[in-house]
């Protein structure tokens, strides 16, 4: 249930109350979450599968569900992020910028005509197509927050977790979100209507949207293990093709030797690409949270909901202001001046 700010004021009691129950009937049960019950279970299945095989010497919920992860502070602003999130999505926020398909739908029109033969590769090749142009394009939304200053501490709210858990793939950001979704939905419809315009032939936008079976897939593979404690490598042949939840434990280290390593969400073939993939050869003990460049651990700016969404708008104008500063002194040191105005000005 999709409602607007104006018909969320407009409401009864009654009324908001089916909205707030919808709204956790979203959060708890969703399909397309990565929380919903399906998901969680296969990582349950495969933890348990993890647990039997190495006998780590206490009680299996005790091992997948540690108490020193979920009476964390951290856990908490976890868990008031993925809320927070929750209610914009149900306010239509996020629903807006959901025009990949549409987008991609159009491009494929203009290039190949309203008439064009409608093609006939095989759908599971089409859908991988617009799979991997998917992926590609949330390898570098990813690393683009990564490298660039200003936008980094909207997702260094990300990484601030100092413990893993499943809730925390929803510690983001809205503003986090917002760009992610317009920036992605952009470049993933330019790029799949590029290839279906060009090579494949027109397919249905259903079809474009069929692609996310390979994510479910993909979140049904253990997906949820990425976000734990649990070490699950699968091995360096297959993990310079697909990330395993070992490798993304890896990018939330604090080591430094672990930096901008492994952007990739599903695909690891773009980190092999483009030079920042990191594979384990064997279990490494690993710390989360921030750290400076030289992994010392860097007090948590995050401790509350208030602060989570007040302080990368600050840490972003300060580096805007650093690379102000930054800029005008290379400027001096160019022309020599300290800046004053000359003699006789």
């Amino acid at each position: 249930m999709d409602v607007t700010l104006d018909q969320l004021q407009m409401m009864s009691e009654a009324e908001l109350q089916m909205v707030a129950q919808d709204l956790l009937m979203q959060l708890m049960f969703g399909g397309a979450s990565r929380l919903s019950p399906v998901f969680m279970a296969s990582m349950i299945l495969i933890a348990l599968a993890l647990w039997l095989a190495r006998r780590p010497g206490e009680g299996f919920w005790a091992w997948v569900f540690p108490r020193r992860v979920y009476r964390t502070s951290s856990f908490w602003v976890d868990v008031k992020l993925w809320i927070t999130g929750g209610v914009l999505r149900a306010l239509g926020l996020f629903s807006l910028l959901a025009f990949a398909p549409l987008l991609a739908d159009r491009v494929q029109t203009i290039l190949a005509g309203d008439n064009a033969p409608t093609s006939t590769w095989p759908p599971i090749l089409i859908g991988l197509i617009l799979f991997a142009t998917s992926d590609f394009t949330g390898y570098w939304v990813h690393r683009i927050f990564h490298e660039r200053p200003r936008l980094w501490p909207f997702h260094a709210l990300h990484h601030s977790a100092e413990e893993l858990n499943p809730v925390t793939v929803l510690r983001k950001h809205p503003v986090y979100d917002v760009f992610s979704a317009v920036a992605r939905a952009m470049l993933i419809g330019l790029l799949q209507g590029l290839l279906l315009g060009l090579v494949v032939g027109t397919v249905d936008v259903v079809m474009i949207m069929g692609a996310n079976l390979f994510y479910y897939a993909f979140n049904l593979a253990g997906a949820n293990l990425r976000h734990t404690h649990i070490w699950l490598s699968w091995g360096p042949v297959v993990e310079h093709v697909l990330v395993s939840p070992a490798q993304h434990q890896i990018h939330h280290s604090i080591n430094p030797a672990h930096f901008n390593k492994n952007y990739g969400e599903v695909l690891a073939i773009w980190d092999w690409m483009f030079g920042t993939l990191y594979v384990p050869h064997g279990v490494e003990k690993l710390e989360f949270g921030l750290a400076d460049l030289k992994g010392r651990r860097i007090a948590q700016p995050h401790g509350t909901l208030r602060a989570a969404l007040i302080e990368p708008f600050v840490a972003s104008f300060d580096q805007a202001k650093r690379r102000k500063r930054a800029a005008a002194g290379r400027l001096e040191a160019e022309s020599g001046t300290t800046g004053a105005p000359p003699a006789g000005d």
